[in-house]
């Protein structure tokens, strides 16, 4: 069984992403560790009056196939055109990506802020 469930157990190496108005779809290749330690030090690097496309234009360049060879500058001009929901939809699929649930951490923090204005 060893064999067996090894083999059901690997994950694929990319993940398909559709944009929910146009259709378009894209390849992710499933982040590694270093790639989600990457982003996490460039998002905490952005200011809060950062629009969110510095962000996304980093996602698409680290794990979007199709776009390693872009520049972010080029990329990020490319999603303000992008509408809104298309737009939208790329954090919450590297969230779901990482395994996590926008409606459980939610949970998570209102748990937390119940908690902390009871004191």
């Amino acid at each position: 069984m060893g064999k067996l469930l090894e083999k059901y157990t690997q994950p694929e190496q990319t993940v398909g992403f559709e944009f929910p108005l146009s259709g378009d779809k894209l390849q992710f290749r499933r982040p590694t560790l270093g790639d989600i330690q990457l982003l996490q030090e460039y998002g905490t690097t952005l200011n809060e009056d950062t629009d969110n496309t510095a962000m996304l234009a980093k996602l698409l360049k680290t794990l979007c196939l199709d776009f390693a060879e872009e520049s972010e500058q080029r990329l990020r001009k490319d999603l303000e055109v992008l509408e809104a929901p298309d737009r939208g939809a790329i954090l919450p699929f590297y969230f779901e990506l990482l395994g996590i649930n926008k409606d459980e951490l939610m949970e998570q923090v209102n748990r937390n802020l119940s908690q902390t204005t009871k004191n």
